[in-house]
């Protein structure tokens, strides 16, 4: 499996530097980032042999790494708590990787900036040791990743800051095959920058050999009697929607007051919760070592069919979904190849083919024609209606919100000082 965010600022040099030295007017690698493993190698295989085009395929936090499996020692009695510990234990420098803390910390919006910020550095300082003070037109270096497919919050967030390139109609033609209610969304109300392909609701993964009660709404994640084998999504947008639905408020509410509350919320069950992960969540509910996870119902689906011990739930207090779909960063130096890319997957064959394959939801009804009834009628992946009627779809967080959501996220998962911690938490209860 390939490496999540940290190994294609090489790869994609690398690709550079290949196509300097094999000329002009060839086909060149170009790289796809996906959020997770949402893109089968066999229509990657497809696409490269039907256009001569190479792909570097880079998948991120969502993604469960196959060699994480040796971590956790084969016991029945090892909780999720001690097996975290034990797996997340510092690796020595002789066994770290190099490139693993090349965008550590980093969102995928810090990292396209990074390269055009360099840039604007570079051209700044060439026109200070000419002495002009204006920089003039700059040239932005190659992004990182030239294909994106990623949720619909963080596609909002690239769109604000200019870093998608708007799409050809007339090389994404296939476009078309998407559903109504999937275009215009939120984050790109004109659909000019982004395809959305696949969606998925939140609810929640147990385990019904570790938990003995039948769940019912979610505040059962706030249940003492399963402190330790709760995780926690390593994510700020899904975890918020898991402490909003419990409040029985909008996954997209915008109070401050409100949010401040859901984080309260989320700080209360901190300690019952063995890890905020994604990855971690994958190895420990597939393998009886966690009993409660909040997640999609495309990783839910993916889980377990490895265990048939888990079951998925949309609790009382109802449901949001998560939208994912295909964009072009705006510095990618191979866009028209790029709109090809996004064009071949977004054919009614191959929506469906990766529908299967990443067991997300499909956002087009003629490809989902041509699953087969298994899939089709999944009531994971195609719920009845009723149970629809009225979700939000999860978008991008309000400039206004931001800096709120982000400074109590670092507080929850550790990422600030004590001393901030207590300055921000006295303001945070202030304002609620």
């Amino acid at each position: 499996m390939s490496k999540p965010l940290k190994f294609p600022l090489l790869l994609a040099l690398t690709a550079l530097l290949c196509a300097c030295l094999t000329g002009c007017g060839e086909k060149h690698t170009f790289t796809v980032y996906a959020d997770g493993d949402y893109i089968s190698q066999s229509v990657l295989d497809a696409f490269t042999e039907e256009t001569g085009i190479e792909v570097t395929y880079v998948t991120g936090s969502r993604t469960p790494e196959a060699e994480e499996e040796t971590l956790f020692e084969d016991t029945s009695t090892q909780t999720a708590a001690s097996a975290v510990e034990e797996a997340l234990s510092p690796a020595s420098d002789d066994e770290r990787d190099p490139y693993d803390d090349a965008y550590s910390g980093m969102t995928l919006v810090e990292i396209l900036q990074s390269t055009r910020d360099a840039s604007i550095a570079e051209a700044e300082e060439k026109a200070a040791k000419k002495g002009d003070a204006s920089i003039g037109e700059i040239e932005y270096d190659p992004a990182v990743y030239d294909v994106i497919l990623t949720d619909g919050a963080t596609l909002g967030e690239l769109v604000e800051n200019d870093l998608l390139l708007p799409l050809d109609a007339s090389l994404v033609t296939n476009g078309d095959n998407i559903n109504e209610e999937f275009t215009g969304l939120d984050y790109d109300p004109d659909s000019r920058y982004t395809v959305t392909t696949m969606w998925g609701m939140l609810g929640v993964l147990w385990n019904t050999q570790l938990v003995e009660e039948q769940l019912t709404s979610w505040d059962d994640l706030w249940n003492e009697a399963y402190a330790g084998q709760i995780i926690m999504p390593d994510s700020l947008r899904d975890c918020l929607s898991v402490a909003l639905l419990s409040l029985e408020k909008y996954p997209n509410a915008t109070k401050e007051s409100t949010l401040n509350a859901a984080f309260d919320k989320l700080e209360e069950q901190q300690p019952l919760v063995a890890d905020y992960s994604n990855r971690d969540a994958f190895i420990l509910m597939q393998n009886n070592r966690a009993a409660l996870y909040p997640c999609f119902s495309g990783d839910a689906l993916s889980m377990m069919g490895e265990n048939a011990n888990l079951a998925f739930l949309i609790p009382s207090g109802g449901t949001c979904r998560i939208t994912f779909g295909y964009a072009v960063a705006a510095d990618s130096q191979y866009s028209e190849e790029a709109m090809e890319f996004i064009n071949y997957m977004c054919s009614a064959t191959n929506l469906a083919k990766n529908a299967v394959y990443s067991k997300y939801s499909l956002t087009s009804d003629a490809a989902k024609e041509q699953l087969d009834d298994y899939w089709s009628t999944n009531p994971v992946a195609y719920p009845d209606e009723s149970i629809l009627t009225g979700t939000q779809i999860i978008t991008t967080f309000s400039a206004e919100n931001r800096e709120l959501v982000n400074q109590r996220w670092a507080q929850l998962t550790g990422q600030t000082t004590d001393n901030d911690t207590d300055t921000e938490t006295e303001e945070g209860d202030a304002s609620a």
